[in-house]
């Protein structure tokens, strides 16, 4: 697998008006909760049956750091001879633990830390950029923070989400231009597209195309069978989600993490 990334919570400390997992307009019945050590170790195991290896690994939220256990959660996926590197997105809106801090400095580990430093929050949280990037340098931990090298001008609209049904050539050339195809998403057991599928499949009402091109790790125990069905998610022309994507309203050049009230 090229990239993989965990949800390991879609709880935030932010509530970004254009977040690209469309975080703020999940429910409190559809978010996911903090996974748990045990939980994540059960569906890395099962991924690693299936796999020759993965790439990358991604520990993403909503905010990660939310998670009590991903201290442990980040030392287990380091051990794993197939898991080649492993990365964290953090807002930075919580700095880590001791535990953390200690596991972060492993040289398969790279954090990738987002500058809202011009970013006024409303839930009495701070952005602790600074802090966290100076910990990263004092600890030689490595990390990229491209929002910070491009100033604050840098967000966009997110694509118009509805149930439609596209013109597939058109839907094809798209996917093959978007970010969208390179960060495929584990939430919740199911193996996903990317962030705007994540929030598709649990916030609204999905397609017979798209209910059979989930791949649920925790129904399909067989690895033999996982396989196949690995295999061919990542051999399909283009996702069926796209079909909900309409990018033809999109602006560009917005100030990244502008808020928006808390709905929960």
């Amino acid at each position: 697998m090229p990239i993989l990334e965990y949800v390991v919570t879609t709880k935030c400390t932010m509530n970004c008006k254009h977040c690209n997992t469309f975080i703020p307009y999940f429910t409190n019945q559809t978010h996911v909760k903090p996974v748990g050590f045990e939980e994540f170790k059960n569906d890395l195991d099962t991924i690693l049956k299936s796999v020759d290896f993965i790439m990358f690994l991604g520990f993403v939220g909503g905010e990660p750091l939310l998670a009590k256990d991903l201290h442990k959660m980040l030392a287990y996926a380091l051990k794993q001879k197939k898991v080649r590197h492993v990365f964290l997105a953090t807002n930075c809106t919580l700095l880590p633990s001791k535990e953390l801090l200690e596991v972060m400095k492993n040289k398969k580990f790279a954090v990738q830390i987002s500058d809202y430093r011009n970013v006024k929050l409303k839930n009495n949280m701070t952005v602790k950029y600074d802090e966290f990037k100076r910990m990263c340098i004092k600890n030689d931990i490595r990390m990229s923070n491209f929002q910070e090298k491009r100033e604050a001008m840098n967000w966009q609209t997110m694509p118009d989400l509805y149930k439609d049904r596209q013109n597939a050539i058109y839907i094809q050339n798209q996917y093959d231009k978007c970010w969208g195809r390179y960060c495929n998403m584990l939430c919740d057991g199911i193996l996903t597209q990317c962030t705007l599928s994540v929030y598709i499949n649990r916030n609204m009402e999905i397609t017979p195309q798209i209910q059979n091109e989930l791949v649920d790790i925790r129904k399909n125990k067989n690895t033999k069978e996982l396989t196949k069905k690995i295999i061919n998610f990542y051999s399909r022309p283009y996702s069926e989600f796209c079909h909900y994507c309409h990018c033809d309203k999109i602006e560009y050049g917005l100030p990244c993490g502008e808020q928006v009230e808390d709905r929960n």
